[in-house]
């Protein structure tokens, strides 16, 4: 038996307002996507530098940040332990070719005590040098990231290049 066909595919009018919707809401998340996830992170309210001492080499370097809980952070995590931080920094010191510097980024409202605890650990960790980071000063930016600005909010562990 022999079925006849009267469907006869696409030699109808073709239809372009299904495919534009389509492609308006793809549109609408790639151009919004990144904003629409708000950045995890943790405030930090750094220092207003007056000059840069130095200059950043480009030379690979190691970042710590502590809040103004004086919570450590180092790759993206939190460090519950001074002795733990130490031994994560050492371990990558010691990697051939590991960096030898140390950016630390600290919340305006640490003490000063905290941040030579973390001088001396880094030092006896491996680390030659230790950068504190800071806001934007008279000169050009603060740090070794050139940022500008008092306040920023950071991520912990990632400057700005």
């Amino acid at each position: 038996m022999k079925f006849t066909r009267t469907l006869k595919p696409l030699k109808g009018q073709f239809e372009l307002a299904p495919y534009l919707c389509v492609v308006f809401v793809l549109l609408f998340f790639m151009l919004f996507g990144g904003y629409l996830v708000l950045p995890v992170g943790t405030r930090l309210e750094l220092p207003s530098g007056g000059s840069r001492i130095g200059t950043w080499t480009g030379d690979a370097f190691l970042v710590v940040a502590v809040d103004a809980g004086e919570q450590c952070y180092f790759e993206n995590q939190i460090v519950p332990d001074l002795a733990v931080l130490k031994t994560r920094l050492a371990a990558r010191a010691a990697a051939p070719k590991g960096p030898r510097k140390l950016y630390l980024q600290a919340d305006r409202s640490v003490r000063y005590e905290r941040l030579q605890e973390l001088a001396t650990l880094a030092r006896d960790a491996g680390l030659s040098e230790i950068l504190l980071g800071g806001g934007g000063g008279g000169n050009g930016g603060g740090g070794p990231t050139g940022a500008q600005g008092g306040s920023e909010v950071r991520r912990p562990g990632i400057p700005n290049p």
